[in-house]
C-alpha cells in the first residue's frame, strides 16, 4: 500500500469531519476561532455585491452572510446533522455555472477528500467578476503546530493547506486571489481565562501582519476576458479585428503555447 493511498482512506469523509467539527466549534477553543473567524469575514463580505450568496461550511453554528447586502442568500451544507437548503455533494454541486455573485467556503477545503475539485466546483458557479471567500486552517502556525504535541482534535485531521498553495490552486482555476486576511494569534488553549489573558498576542499578530494566524481568508475574484477596440485603418489591405485580452497567467501561457 502507498503512502498517498493510506493518507487518504485516514483522511474522513466530509460529513463525519463536520460532525466532529459541530461540537469542536462549542469549546472555548473553537468558539473563539468561531467568533475571530466572523469578525474577520464580515467586513469583507459587507462589501461584496450581487444577487445570490451560497454559503457553505462545516459547521451551521456560524453565519458569514448576515451582514450581506445581498438579498437572496442561502446556505448548502454537506452534513445532515447541520442546517441548510439542501444536503449536497461539492464535488458536483447542483447548481448551473455562472450563477452565483459570491461564494463563502467555510474549511471546506480543509477537510474535503478532494480539495481542489471542490474548489473548480466553486469556481464554475461563480459568474465572471463574482467573489470567493474561502477559510481555511494556517497548518504553519501554533494552532497547526500542536497537532504534533497533543492528541490531534478534529480541527488538526484535515489537508494542512498553505495559504499559498490554495492561491495557486485559485490561479489555475482564472481566480484572482486578492485579500489575504490572518486571525487567531494566541497559544491553542482550552481555557477561556487564560485565552483572555494572551489578547496582546493578538493585538501584536494583527498589528505586525505576522504570517502565523491560526486561520486565513482569502477573497478572490473571477477573472473575465476584456475585449479592446482596434482602431480600423480602411486604407488597409488588411482588415483588423476583434480580439480577446488575456486576463490571467493561465490565458496568456495557453495562447502562447498553442500559438505557432
Amino acid at each position: 500500500m502507498t503512502k498517498q493511498s493510506s493518507s487518504k482512506r485516514a483522511q474522513p469523509n466530509l460529513q463525519v469531519s463536520c460532525e466532529d467539527l459541530q461540537s469542536w466549534f462549542l469549546s472555548s477553543l473553537g468558539g473563539e476561532i468561531l467568533a475571530q473567524e466572523l469578525a474577520t469575514a464580515q467586513p469583507l463580505i459587507e462589501r461584496l455585491f450581487g444577487y445570490h450568496l451560497m454559503q457553505a461550511g462545516v459547521t451551521d453554528k456560524v453565519d458569514f452572510a448576515a451582514c450581506s447586502r445581498i438579498n437572496h442568500c442561502f446556505r448548502l451544507s454537506p452534513s445532515v446533522a447541520q442546517k441548510g437548503a439542501a444536503l449536497v455533494d461539492f464535488e458536483q454541486l447542483p447548481l448551473p455555472g455562472e450563477s452565483i455573485d459570491v461564494a463563502v467556503l467555510h474549511h471546506l477545503l480543509d477537510f474535503s477528500r478532494h480539495p481542489h475539485q471542490v474548489l473548480r466546483e466553486a469556481a464554475r458557479v461563480l459568474i465572471p467578476g463574482g467573489h470567493l471567500v474561502l477559510i481555511g486552517f494556517n497548518p504553519f502556525s501554533m494552532l497547526g503546530v500542536s497537532r504534533f504535541l497533543f492528541d490531534r482534535a478534529p480541527h488538526q485531521r484535515g489537508n494542512q493547506l498553505r495559504a499559498a498553495r490554495v492561491e495557486d490552486w485559485m490561479n489555475l482555476l482564472d481566480l484572482q486571489a486578492g485579500t489575504l486576511e490572518r486571525g487567531f494569534f494566541r497559544l491553542p488553549l482550552q481555557h477561556r481565562e487564560l485565552l483572555a489573558k494572551t489578547m496582546w498576542m493578538e493585538r501584536r499578530g494583527a498589528r505586525w501582519r505576522l504570517p502565523w494566524g491560526g486561520f486565513y481568508i482569502i477573497v478572490a475574484r473571477k477573472e473575465v476576458a476584456r475585449m479592446r477596440t482596434i482602431k480600423i485603418d480602411w486604407r488597409a489591405n488588411r482588415k483588423p479585428a476583434l480580439g480577446a485580452v488575456p486576463s490571467s497567467p493561465r490565458v496568456a501561457a495557453r495562447r502562447r503555447h498553442h500559438k505557432p
